[in-house]
């Protein structure tokens, strides 16, 4: 199985949300045989459908672009950035992954606390310079455009940094899979962020649940505690408890 070429058919779609097998495979510099052949394995994953010489998506989650996303469900990724914040203490190192969800939380960090934060991400690096408590280390990496943030070039080299709490976004998630991104190179920098913290949270509002998407990024056995807002499903949250795992509901009694 092809994950690059099915994560270059899914951005292509994303775009262009119906294709003909032709033209995807003109874009992928590949024969009509083969993308028939991704397409048939998307398909399985309940991603795309292909009838009659073309294919389309079905229920997807969004590629990121910060600039559309900074304003979606702010109200909620809000109250989810202030239970985020309840975790906090001072002199803590942390994570601080990129995301419009964890920028609220950057937003709303105090003054006068001060940590170390360790981000891939340029939006928040540019709010927190403004901060003189807080010091701030951004791996080396390349731009990923959309997100504004760095994709870190050598995720091992971050194994010699250590923080008690990564704060984590994501494109989709699934019970019982976890955390999911369409990137590979995304998926790789969120892991690395993760590999060094104490505890993992992750911070998605309520319509990342039970949205396709092609990497398993940070499975659920792995994340400490799950921060949603209260228009997410109720099933999905108990089937996060019978998971075992503590879930966090911002603005349950607002």
């Amino acid at each position: 199985m092809n994950l690059t070429r099915h994560a270059k058919i899914i951005e292509i779609m994303e775009r262009q949300n119906t294709i003909s097998i032709r033209e995807l495979a003109e874009k992928l510099s590949c024969t009509e045989m083969t993308v028939r052949r991704n397409l048939d394995q998307l398909e399985e994953q309940n991603l795309v459908r292909r009838e009659r010489g073309y294919a389309y998506l079905l229920k997807n989650a969004r590629r990121t672009d910060y600039y559309e996303e900074i304003n979606e469900n702010a109200a909620e990724k809000k109250e989810i950035a202030g239970e985020a914040l309840k975790f906090l203490r001072p002199n803590m190192s942390i994570c601080l992954d990129s995301g419009t969800t964890i920028q609220q939380l950057v937003n709303l960090l105090p003054d006068h606390m001060p940590l170390s934060v360790i981000t891939p991400s340029l939006t928040a690096a540019m709010k927190l310079s403004g901060l003189e408590m807080v010091s701030v280390m951004m791996p080396g990496g390349f731009l990923h455009h959309s997100n504004l943030s760095l994709l870190i070039d050598d995720p091992e080299a971050i194994g010699k940094y250590h923080a008690d709490i990564a704060f984590i976004s994501c494109r989709s998630f699934q019970i019982p899979g976890g955390s999911f991104e369409h990137s590979q190179t995304l998926t790789n920098t969120k892991r690395a962020l993760a590999s060094i913290a104490d505890k993992k949270i992750l911070l998605m509002d309520h319509t990342k649940w039970n949205v396709r998407s092609i990497f398993n990024c940070i499975p659920l056995r792995q994340l400490d505690v799950i921060i949603t807002d209260s228009k997410t499903p109720d099933e999905y949250i108990q089937k996060v408890r019978d998971a075992g795992k503590e879930i966090i509901i911002a603005g349950k009694n607002s």
